[in-house]
Formats: structure tokens, C-alpha cells, sequence
């Protein structure tokens, strides 16, 4: 059941299920989401002072998205190949989604 930290604005708007959206955490001064898009699709979506910055879809059951400094999340059953991430340090975000920074 979603809750109200869960709801993204203008999700509905966004070809993804707007009742779906789950807050899994903030990095970086962004708040992350995931949410099922079209075709059964896991989304990561980036709102940064509640405006869209980002949505990234995957087909099947993960996703991996790099930020611009050069952190990377991966959400679901994606994990980036271990050479992308040797030097990075995995700390959960959510159950389900891990980020990977690189200190």
C-alpha cells in the first residue's frame, strides 16, 4: 500500500503506474523512486526539488542508472559487472536497491 511519502507529483504523466511509486531513499540531495512502467518495466525515477530530473526504465527485474558524479544504483536484479565497480562501496538504499559510490 502506498503511503503519502510514496506518491510522486505528475506521475501520471509520466508513462509509468502512478500507484506503484515507492520512496526507496535519497541520494546525493535527490529523492529516488521505483515504480513499474509500461510493458512491466522497473523504473528509477530522480525528483530533485520536487521537479522530475530523471527516469530510467529496465526491462524485467532491474535497472542500473550512473549519476553524474559517478555514483551508480542499481535497483532490482541488476548489479553492474564487477570491473565497472571494483573500487566502489555498496551500501543499501532499500531492499531492493543498492548504490555504489566510489570514496
Amino acid at each position: 500500500m502506498q503511503t503519502d511519502r510514496d506518491v510522486v507529483p505528475d506521475a501520471d504523466s509520466q508513462d509509468i503506474d502512478a500507484d506503484s511509486t515507492r520512496f526507496v531513499g535519497e541520494v546525493e540531495g535527490a529523492d529516488f523512486y521505483l515504480a513499474r512502467g509500461s510493458n512491466d518495466t522497473l523504473c528509477l525515477i530522480q525528483i530533485r526539488n520536487g521537479e522530475w530530473e530523471q527516469t530510467s526504465c529496465g526491462a524485467g527485474m532491474g535497472i542500473g542508472v550512473t549519476l553524474l558524479t559517478g555514483t551508480r544504483i542499481e535497483a532490482g536484479m541488476f548489479r553492474f559487472r564487477p570491473e565497472e565497480v571494483e573500487d566502489g562501496e555498496r551500501t543499501p538504499l532499500s531492499d531492493s536497491v543498492t548504490v555504489v559510490d566510489f570514496p
